[in-house]
């Protein structure tokens, strides 16, 4: 039996003859090559994801707009419409293609709609220019 010694976590110890042990590593605590790997690639996919996804969530909130001016058109004329949405596409920082509004009503219905192309800039894409179409028509 050995007095004194402090057994650390990850050794674990083994008799080599009386009264002496001998400690050897389990592997505890060590990096291993799987868990880089994985890590390597989180960091690749949110790399490459992040411009991707933030060009589409700016779409999302400019068809959003689109919808909240429909649900709105009789207390707005076109020139409003226009206005706020190319106001949003501004502050979105949308191509300037966005700024391009279409307006037709018809009786107590309104369609509005627009489209740009959009581009990220990472390294490694083959895509660079993205077709984007947000649009919204409803009855007033």
């Amino acid at each position: 039996m050995v007095t004194g010694r402090i057994v650390r976590p990850g050794l674990r110890p083994r008799a080599v003859g009386p009264g002496r042990l001998q400690f050897r590593r389990t592997g505890l605590g060590g990096v291993r090559l799987g868990c880089l790997l994985v890590l390597v690639i989180v960091g690749a996919a949110m790399y490459y994801g992040a411009p991707l996804g933030d060009m589409y969530w700016k779409y999302y909130q400019f068809r959003d707009a689109f919808r909240q001016e429909v649900r709105f058109a009789s207390q707005h004329t076109d020139d409003d419409i226009r206005r706020h949405l190319r106001a949003l596409a501004d502050t979105l920082q949308l191509p300037h293609e966005a700024d391009t509004i279409f307006v037709r009503r018809k009786n107590n219905h309104i369609l509005l709609w627009t489209e740009y192309y959009d581009h990220v800039d990472v390294p490694f894409v083959a895509r660079d220019s993205f077709y984007f179409n947000p649009q919204a028509e409803g009855d007033f």
